[in-house]
């Protein structure tokens, strides 16, 4: 059940499916196992030896799911990255035609060996080229230029906004910079 949850989790976030690792102890006829999984980049091991290998991941994937949900936004990369990337594609196509501008162009180049593609997703904007990180399938590499192009962007609000201190709503400034690039 947990690591269907997670499995789950990381197809709705477009990160790499989990990776589990086991590690077997005992004698052949009485074996216990422990499980470490590997989710977005952090390890989550399971808080004992079980009897089977499958209750072992269960216990890891349990391990992992009340550690991500116990966090704020904030303080999880993986929970950031659900709130960027779950609207970056989708803003930019209704920001766009909301103010008439041509819509982004996406293209993605595959690379790698026929069974282990890597792909690389870029998308133009406002006719600035923005690549995101590789990913192992089409549309995790469209994500990740988008998601290249919003922290590209909200960086140059940023940068913007430090020149007039004075500014309190950081957030409106950052909308109006954004506009104004694309």
């Amino acid at each position: 059940m947990y690591k269907n949850q997670l499995q789950e989790l990381a197809q709705r976030s477009c990160f790499n499916l989990p990776s589990y690792t086991c590690i077997r102890e005992g004698p052949d006829h009485a074996p216990r196992f422990k499980a470490v999984v590997t989710f977005n980049g952090e390890s989550f091991e399971s808080p004992s030896y079980c009897s089977t290998l499958r209750q072992a991941e269960h216990a890891a994937a349990e391990v992992a799911l009340n550690s991500l949900s116990s966090r704020g936004p904030s303080h999880s990369l993986a929970a950031r990255i659900l709130d960027e990337t779950g609207f970056t594609k989708t803003f930019y196509k209704r920001f766009h035609k909301g103010v008439g501008a041509p819509l982004p162009h996406y293209t993605t180049y595959r690379s790698g060996l026929g069974h282990q593609p890597v792909f690389t997703g870029k998308v133009e904007l406002a006719g600035i080229i923005f690549t995101g990180e590789q990913a192992k399938n089409k549309k995790q590499a469209e994500k990740n230029a988008a998601l290249a192009a919003w922290q590209s962007l909200k960086q140059l609000a940023q940068q913007s906004g430090s020149s007039s201190a004075e500014q309190e709503n950081t957030d409106e400034l950052e909308q109006v910079t954004i506009a104004r690039a694309c």
